[in-house]
């Protein structure tokens, strides 16, 4: 019996050893609470999470008033008492303040344990910190909404007439977006000589003046970008003074602190720059100067046109052209997760001007899992392409914040689109891959979305069936997971509609169509890059929808990854302006 219970310690310090090494690697706090007694006990983790390391406790769950924000203590209260009635799981976010008065988010989930005669006597628990992941997920839907925002600038500066309405446009998005203080426009003189500005920012008489006309070799960077077309991005004094200190003296007049230019080019020549001041230090992220750069090209565009008499047609491939990036910036490269191969392919509809709500997404869950996304938000304008944004990033946000299934994904991000009021409606497919035992299995949940293909390696095709409701019609409806095997030499195939719906064809044949073509090209051994170029090609040549579509094929786990000819990135969109 000795031998037995050694060998029983043994088991419980193998699994206590797990836990911990599973515990620290998620970065979980560990909590007990005895409901009768409400006796709290909580490791040193959830103590640091909520900010009460090194506070006095009175070992009871008043404790964790300490620390959560006032506004959310009705909701965390709400939460316990709701999992403690129904002996059910507790799942909820809520702000924690520190001591030194910083604000964190904190998730926490929680299990009811019931006594004999199922009542509820315990519930235990885990927190986690997901301050940085919604912070990622804010900033990422925020980059997207600017971006679209891109497309109602365009349109507006489409209207003005005047170098001064350009001005004007320009000053007040750059004002929303990124908070500058004011604008300046340069525009180079025909003999390069001087540069000529118009002043949109909050400037004494004196200094306006002093810029109205500066020689080409004034130490300015907005003088320079126009005059040699180098981009700048000063993030404060210091940085200026170092650059250019001969301008410096300006800049500490002015009262801007931070500022950037970026030149602006017709189809012939260098026009001039683009200047934005700030009053505060800034650090220019890259998706800053992507803003700064893209906001830049359509002042440029405007400018072109004003003094050119044919402009018209140059403005309308740049909005075309906007429309592309615009929908480039919102398609990612996909992941090379072992031993399985991911490759994206997006096509444009041929209309110029218009941004379409169709978008794929792969990418590695916190848990390693890889998800596969294809959605297609209703409409095919500026709208539709912020929605797409949004969607695309709030369903990352979930995934990282909450995990969870495709179902429960889906779910969430219903009730989501109405709890923030997205307004729209779009179908949405969510896969991941899973390890089970010595194999893997494909986890899907369809809102409304074309089926996708699964096929063996001998080239046999399965339509993936089950369908739910559309995201944003019913956040309340239920959703359903669906599950199937997935073997080695097995390949996935998820797709808009746009690539099997053709004017004045069945929506059926056309995807009888895909489901030969690709059992077909599999039967052929053509690899995953070739096979999506190949699908791709059976479009026609002006498509009146986008489409896009993402494939995956997965490889036997002994055996490295081969690597098949052709580009793993985000591919080049076949240009639509012009």
């Amino acid at each position: 019996m000795a031998t037995t219970r050694g060998e029983g310690d043994g088991d419980r310090d193998v699994l206590l050893a797990r836990l911990a090494v599973a515990t620290d690697a998620a970065g979980l706090g560990l909590w007990d609470w005895d409901l009768h007694t409400d006796e709290l006990v909580w490791d040193d983790r959830s103590r640091a999470i909520f900010g009460l390391t090194g506070v006095e406790l009175t070992g009871t769950v008043a404790d964790i008033d300490l620390a959560i924000h006032p506004d959310d203590r009705p909701v965390v209260q709400g939460a316990l008492d709701e999992a403690i009635v129904g002996g059910d799981l507790l799942d909820v976010e809520f702000r924690v303040v520190h001591p030194d008065g910083a604000v964190r988010w904190v998730a926490a989930l929680g299990r009811v344990l019931l006594d004999g005669a199922g009542a509820p006597v315990r519930m235990v628990g885990t927190n986690v910190d997901v301050t940085d992941g919604r912070e990622a997920a804010q900033q990422q839907f925020a980059d997207a909404t600017r971006m679209a925002g891109l497309v109602t600038v365009a349109e507006e500066l489409g209207r003005v007439e005047t170098v001064g309405g350009a001005l004007a446009v320009v000053t007040r998005h750059a004002a929303a977006t990124l908070g500058t203080t004011g604008v300046i426009l340069c525009l180079t003189e025909e003999d390069g000589s001087a540069v000529t500005t118009y002043v949109d920012a909050p400037l004494d008489a004196a200094t306006v003046d002093t810029v109205r006309r500066l020689p080409a070799d004034f130490p300015l960077p907005m003088v320079d970008s126009a005059v040699h077309g180098r981009s700048h991005f000063v993030p404060d004094l210091e940085a200026a003074a170092a650059q250019f200190p001969g301008g410096v003296g300006v800049w500490r007049r002015s009262g801007v602190r931070s500022g950037c230019s970026v030149p602006l080019r017709s189809s012939r020549r260098l026009i001039g720059s683009l200047a934005l001041g700030q009053r505060t230090d800034r650090h220019w992220r890259p998706a800053d100067r992507e803003f700064v750069g893209a906001l830049g090209a359509l002042t440029a565009q405007t400018i072109t046109r004003i003094a050119s008499a044919d402009a018209a047609a140059e403005a309308a491939s740049a909005v075309a052209r906007l429309a592309e990036t615009l929908q480039r910036s919102l398609l990612t490269a996909p992941p090379e997760p072992d031993h399985l191969h991911v490759v994206p392919r997006y096509l444009p509809a041929a209309a110029e001007a218009q941004v379409g709500g169709d978008w794929y997404d792969a990418f590695l869950g916190p848990d390693g899992a890889t998800h596969l996304v294809i959605g297609d938000v209703t409409g095919h304008d500026r709208e539709a392409a912020a929605a797409m944004g949004q969607l695309r990033n709030l369903l990352r946000g979930i995934v990282w914040a909450s995990g969870g299934t495709p179902a429960q994904v889906l779910t969430t991000l219903d009730r989501a689109v109405t709890g923030l009021d997205v307004g729209t409606l779009a179908t949405v497919l969510v896969a991941r891959v899973e390890q089970a035992g010595a194999g893997r299995v494909l986890r899907w949940s369809n809102a409304g979305h074309p089926s996708p293909l699964l096929v063996d390696g001998d080239g046999e095709v399965v339509l993936l069936e089950g369908r739910d409701l559309l995201v944003g019609v019913d956040h309340t409806a239920d959703r359903h997971d669906h599950e199937v095997p997935l073997v080695p030499g097995s390949t996935v195939l998820l797709h808009t509609d746009g690539l099997v719906e053709r004017r004045g064809s069945d929506l059926d044949a056309g995807t009888a169509t895909l489901v030969q073509t690709v059992g077909r090209l599999v039967r052929a051994g053509v690899g995953l890059e070739e096979l999506c170029d190949r699908v791709l090609a059976t479009v026609p040549r002006h498509p009146e929808d986008d489409v896009a579509l993402i494939a995956l094929r997965a490889h036997p786990e002994d055996l490295p990854r081969p690597r098949e000819a052709g580009p793993s990135a985000v591919p080049e969109l076949p240009s639509t302006a012009g």
